[in-house]
């Protein structure tokens, strides 16, 4: 039997829509094994074949020639929450994409998993980081997706504040206008810049302005009642910044002290709206998806 462990990720961050995604130490563990003479944990859940991770699989089978889909069934531990902004059906493509690959022998470097997970995912910000780790800018160019890897100049943790209701990513997405006033393009472009610049030398000091946002967050305020009010408890009780996870609902703080006051402030200020949440406080995922035999 084999168990591919694959990590949360926080798209966007504020200001870097589509173009970068953090790996949390929060897994979705998958077991591949042939029913007929293993069994997979007690607490697991077995996939039907038209899952996501079957649907990679084939999607990676079909650029080989002359071989075949792995025939093996598939369960999963979930560890990620679904519907969060956590990259959840990112997990279950990686998976996919990372267990054909060791079985066909196609013997895929991890850009070209990437680029396929995009054309299963629609983007490559949560995938990426879920393959290989880290914090991860991606950009789309001719040749596909290109993207780079890098890791904070200090210890950064993250407490992330989930709600207990669902927002899929398409519903987040219909909110959005078709075009951007050209004044937001730039306060993004800036602030991206400087984002990634402050993580790359430590100074965290603007690193709250850095990740303040207008082409997406203003407009799914309506779909995550009680955002701003969260996002402001967090700030106050000593977070470095703050944003929305990926497409939301979660809301993601970054600190380096007073984690657990972050976190209960992001949570107490959330049953002030009438939102029940759980609150995790996490560190950065380095090494991405994991595969071993169990």
């Amino acid at each position: 039997m084999i168990k591919v462990c694959v990590p949360a990720t926080s798209a966007n961050l504020g200001p870097g829509f589509d173009s970068i995604g953090l790996a949390l130490n929060l897994h979705n563990e998958f077991y591949f094994y042939n029913k007929d003479k293993e069994q997979p944990p007690r607490q697991s859940v077995p996939l039907h074949e038209k899952s996501l991770v079957h649907k990679a699989m084939r999607k990676l089978v079909a650029r080989t020639v002359g071989k075949k889909a792995p025939s093996l069934d598939v369960a999963i531990v979930s560890g990620v929450p679904r519907s969060r902004g956590l990259g959840s059906s990112a997990t279950l493509t990686v998976a996919g994409l990372v267990i054909a690959n060791l079985l066909l022998e196609t013997n895929l470097d991890s850009e070209k998993m990437i680029n396929i997970a995009a054309q299963v995912e629609g983007h490559p910000d949560n995938a990426a980081p879920a393959l290989v780790g880290g914090l991860v800018i991606s950009m789309a160019t001719p040749q596909g997706y290109k993207c780079l890897k890098i890791m904070p100049q200090k210890t950064l943790q993250a407490v992330v504040a989930v709600p207990d209701f669902e927002l899929s990513t398409s519903v987040a997405r219909q909110v959005l206008p078709k075009m951007a006033p050209h004044r937001d393009a730039v306060h993004n472009t800036g602030r991206f810049g400087f984002f990634v610049a402050s993580l790359l030398t430590g100074d965290y000091r603007y690193l709250s302005l850095s990740m303040d946002d207008l082409l997406h967050q203003p407009y799914r305020l309506s779909l995550v009642p009680g955002m701003n009010k969260v996002m402001e408890a967090a700030l106050q009780a000593g977070a470095l910044g703050c944003c929305l996870s990926g497409a939301g609902p979660s809301i993601l703080a970054f600190c380096d002290k007073n984690c657990e006051e972050i976190s209960a402030a992001m949570k107490n200020n959330w049953e002030f709206s009438g939102i029940s949440s759980s609150t995790y406080i996490l560190e950065i995922d380095n090494q991405g998806t994991l595969v071993e035999m169990v």
